[in-house]
C-alpha cells in the first residue's frame, strides 16, 4: 500500500519516551501520569483535569455523578451522527440515548437540542466531529435554561478554541481522548484520555469518582498491538492478523477491552511527547488540509465537508457525488494503492425515519491524512481518487458485463 491511513504524527520522541518506560519497567506506574496532570492543568487553566484510560470513562464518570444529583432523568441527548461507543457508555449507565439532528458539518444543530429537551433529560453530549467546532456556546447556553448537563466532548482535538474558550471547557465536564486518529494519540485500547471538569461544584464528586478507579492493566500488549497494527501496517501487513488467528486457534484468543482506569505512566509520556510537538503537528495538518482542499476542487462533486482554511482537522472526510458506489470505490482505490475507511455507520436511531443528512454522513470516505504528508502525495492520492470515482459511478453489473472473460492462474 503506497498510501497507508495515518492514525498517528509520531517522532523519534514518541518511541523513544515509551522506550524509557518498557526498560525502567514503569509501564504501568510511575510519574508520568502527574506530570501529565500538571501539563494539562495549564493548558486547561480554568478547570481541573483527571488524566484516565478512555475518554468514555470520562463520560461514565460523569454521567453516574450527573445520576446522583438528578436520579430521575434519564435521557441523554446526543447528535444522531456519533461514535458508537459514546452510545454503548450511555446505556452502560443504564441510561438512553436520544438522537439530535446534525447540519453539513456533522455536529449538533442548536436548534435541535433545544427541540429534543424534555423533562427527562439528564445531559447533552456535544461532540466536535473529526475536529470541526460545534456551537458550543449556542448548546452551552440552552443547556444552562433548561438546567440540563452539557459534555462538551472534545474527544478529536486539543488546544483548538471556540469564540476565544477552548474545547472541552464549555459546559460543566470537558471529554478529550488520546485514541488513534486525534489530536493526541498515545495508542489504541485504552490507551488514555482527560476529564475536564469546567463546574467547580460537580469537582468533589468527580475527583472521589475518579480516585476509585483501578490501576490500568495490559499496556504493553496494548502498545506492541498499536506499534504493529497500526503504525507499522506498512511495513507488517495483514501479519498481525493473522497471528491473532494463531492465537485464536491455539486458544488464545485477544483479550476483552480493559474497563474504565487510570491512564497508564507508558501512555503518559507518550501523550507528553505528544504535547510537546502539538504546535508542529497541527500546523503541518493544517497544511495538509488546505492542500486536500485545493486538490479536491478539481473533482467535479467531491468536497470536505468540514474544512475551513486554518481549521485543525483530525481526519478527512470526502462527501461523494451522489451516484458513487462507495464499495466499489474503495476497491478501486485499494487497486491503485490508497488506503481508505468509511465515517460511522450506525446512526442513533428512535423510530424515526433517516433523513438526507445523516443519508450522506453514512456516505462519506476517509483518506490518508497527516502530517507528515508531502503536497505531492495528496496530490497524487486526489489524482488516483479522480480515475477511481469514474470507474465507481458505473453500474456494477453493467461493469461485469463488460470486463473481459479471465481464466484463474
Amino acid at each position: 500500500m503506497r498510501h497507508p491511513l495515518k492514525y498517528a504524527d509520531w517522532s523519534w520522541r514518541e518511541y523513544a519516551a515509551a522506550a524509557r518506560c518498557i526498560l525502567t519497567g514503569r509501564v504501568r506506574n510511575g510519574p508520568n501520569p502527574d506530570r501529565l496532570a500538571t501539563r494539562l492543568a495549564a493548558l486547561y487553566a480554568s478547570s481541573t483535569v483527571y488524566p484516565v484510560n478512555f475518554g468514555h470513562t470520562a463520560i461514565r464518570l460523569a454521567l453516574d455523578v450527573f445520576r446522583a444529583i438528578e436520579p430521575a432523568r434519564t435521557e441523554v441527548v446526543v447528535p444522531a451522527y456519533i461514535c458508537p461507543s459514546v452510545v454503548e457508555t450511555i446505556a452502560a449507565a443504564g441510561l438512553t440515548a436520544v438522537p439530535a439532528a446534525v447540519g453539513s458539518d456533522l455536529n449538533l444543530l442548536p436548534s435541535a437540542v433545544q427541540a429534543a429537551l424534555t423533562p427527562a433529560t439528564l445531559a447533552v453530549i456535544a461532540p466536535h466531529m473529526f475536529g470541526c467546532p460545534a456551537r458550543i456556546g449556542e448548546i452551552e447556553s440552552a443547556c444552562r435554561a433548561a438546567g440540563v448537563f452539557l459534555v462538551d466532548d472534545a474527544a478529536q482535538v486539543v488546544g483548538e478554541r471556540c469564540d476565544n474558550r477552548l474545547l472541552g471547557t464549555f459546559g460543566d465536564v470537558g471529554v478529550v481522548s488520546f485514541a488513534q486518529s486525534k489530536a493526541v494519540v498515545t495508542g489504541v485500547r485504552g490507551s488514555g484520555g482527560v476529564l475536564v471538569v469546567n463546574n467547580r461544584d460537580l469537582d468533589t464528586l468527580l475527583r472521589t469518582a475518579w480516585a476509585a478507579l483501578p490501576a490500568p492493566r495490559g499496556r504493553l500488549a496494548a502498545f506492541a498491538h498499536f506499534v504493529w497494527n497500526y503504525q507499522w501496517a506498512r511495513f507488517t501487513g495483514n501479519s498481525g492478523y493473522y497471528l491473532r488467528r494463531i492465537g485464536e486457534t491455539l486458544g488464545r484468543p485477544d483479550p476483552a477491552p480493559p474497563g474504565p482506569g487510570r491512564i497508564a505512566n507508558l501512555d503518559a509520556a507518550i501523550a507528553l511527547a505528544q504535547l510537546a510537538r502539538l504546535p508542529r503537528i497541527r500546523e503541518r495538518k493544517v497544511k495538509a488540509a488546505r492542500d486536500y482542499q485545493a486538490a479536491l476542487a478539481r473533482i467535479p462533486g467531491v468536497g470536505v465537508p468540514q474544512f475551513a482554511d486554518g481549521r485543525y482537522l483530525s481526519r478527512i472526510m470526502l462527501s461523494l457525488p451522489p451516484d458513487t458506489h462507495l464499495d466499489m470505490l474503495r476497491e478501486e482505490l485499494k487497486r491503485r494503492g490508497i488506503a481508505s475507511r468509511l465515517g460511522y455507520q450506525e446512526p442513533v436511531r428512535a423510530g424515526q425515519p433517516d433523513d438526507p443528512a445523516l443519508a450522506r454522513a453514512r456516505r462519506l470516505l476517509g483518506l490518508p491524512f497527516g502530517g507528515a504528508m508531502a503536497t505531492s502525495d495528496i496530490e497524487e492520492i486526489c489524482g488516483a481518487l479522480r480515475s477511481a470515482l469514474a470507474a465507481a459511478q458505473t453500474d456494477p453489473v453493467e461493469r461485469k458485463q463488460n470486463e473481459p472473460y479471465q481464466t484463474a492462474h
